[in-house]
């Protein structure tokens, strides 16, 4: 069970989880061939693998939520109503192959910044699509206290 999982509020769910591309493990293991001779090529492969391995990235129905660290846990989150705009980026190649950077900006200062990920467009496609139905369902809500008045 990973770390989202088991800190999700109860009755929340999971909508889509983030993960990385393949590139960045082919790269992690790219290096480990080239310069695994050397201890830098090692060093490198083991500390990559461990930030592959221990970040998570996913968007509930309630909420965005990035956590990463091995030892200590660094969660970033946001709540869906507290979204103000998205930035996604993609150059050239990360159109080719499928990967780029999104970032979330909430109201103030609140910002989560994701890891570049695979599929960034159906990521946010996701965050929108759960924003929606939180909206809709805070005004289902209101409509049914006014209608029980």
């Amino acid at each position: 069970m990973t770390y989202i999982e088991k800190h999700l509020n109860q009755g929340e769910t999971i909508v889509r989880v983030g993960r990385f591309h393949w590139l960045w493990y082919a790269r992690a293991w790219a290096a480990l061939i080239i310069f695994g001779w050397l201890i830098v090529g090692l060093i490198y492969f083991i500390y990559e693998m461990i930030r592959l391995i221990t970040t998570e990235f996913a968007v509930t129905d309630r909420r965005l939520i990035r956590k990463t660290g091995f030892i200590a846990a660094n969660v970033d989150q946001m709540s869906l109503e507290a979204i103000e705009g998205a930035s996604l980026r993609q150059g050239v190649i990360g159109r080719i192959f499928g990967f780029g950077n999104l970032d979330i900006d909430g109201r103030g200062e609140g910002e989560v910044d994701f890891p570049i990920m695979a599929a960034p467009a159906k990521f946010l496609k996701a965050v929108n699509e759960a924003r929606s139905a939180a909206e809709r369902a805070a005004v289902d809500r209101l409509a049914e206290d006014i209608s029980h008045r």
